[in-house]
């Protein structure tokens, strides 16, 4: 196995040996468990996209209509 470096961010570079045994793509998130004086990474499974619809759900508004008039100040003086 070859040795990293941690930077002083405390990030490391895999070999590219270990992200091809491990199926690693740039982007893709790992798990990293300490497991006593070792520490495992472990691929994480990707989520399910959400819908379209989970998405407007979020951002729906349910407050009172407001026009653009009554959204525009008028009196700032910056």
């Amino acid at each position: 196995m070859d040795a990293v470096l941690i930077s002083t961010k405390g990030q490391i570079v895999l070999p590219v040996a270990v992200r091809r045994a491990l199926g690693l793509k740039p982007g893709m998130r790992v798990q990293v468990k300490v497991e006593g004086k070792r520490a495992t990474i472990t691929p994480t499974p990707a989520g399910k996209p959400s819908s379209l619809a989970a998405v407007q759900a979020v951002l729906a508004y349910k407050g009172p209509v407001v026009s653009v008039d009554d959204m525009r100040v008028t009196d700032y003086k910056g």
